[in-house]
């Protein structure tokens, strides 16, 4: 969003209330668009800090097609990924798949067809910290 749409928005939300979303987060279209690091950082942002603040789990994503490997983990209440390229400690699951794959796995298709190694639930844990976005979230009003 530019910076005059942000203020556009932000003064129809002021005079008028919370408006409905313009955009459309779920829309496909948008998450091919994003690069493996956004689409990391849009779980992160989800994550439910209170309910996960005891949990400390990682997961490993192996992309093959970008060739890179993404550690990601939770730990007191957030999110956090990194590409490694020499791992020193296992990851509690690691995943191989390809970008299209990952878009799948979090739009809730499951891992069939995915290689892993390790405990698979501990993906299912991530996932259950994962909050659903408001799409008409205010952006200036309380």
């Amino acid at each position: 969003m530019s910076q005059r749409n942000f203020y556009l928005t932000s003064a129809m939300e002021l005079r008028h209330g919370e408006n409905a979303a313009l955009l459309d987060s779920a829309n496909p279209e948008m998450a091919v668009a994003l690069t493996t690091g956004m689409l990391l950082d849009s779980v992160a942002i989800r994550i439910g800090g209170p309910r996960a603040w005891d949990e400390d789990l990682t997961v490993d994503l192996v992309l093959t097609d970008e060739q890179r490997h993404y550690r990601l983990t939770l730990h007191n209440g957030a999110l956090t990924h990194r590409v490694v390229t020499d791992p020193r400690t296992p990851a509690g699951v690691t995943v191989t798949l390809t970008k299209p794959q990952l878009l799948g796995v979090l739009a809730g298709k499951g891992l069939d067809g995915i290689a892993t190694t390790g405990d698979p639930a501990v993906l299912t844990r991530l996932f259950s910290y994962v909050t659903k976005p408001d799409p008409a979230f205010p952006i200036v009003t309380p």
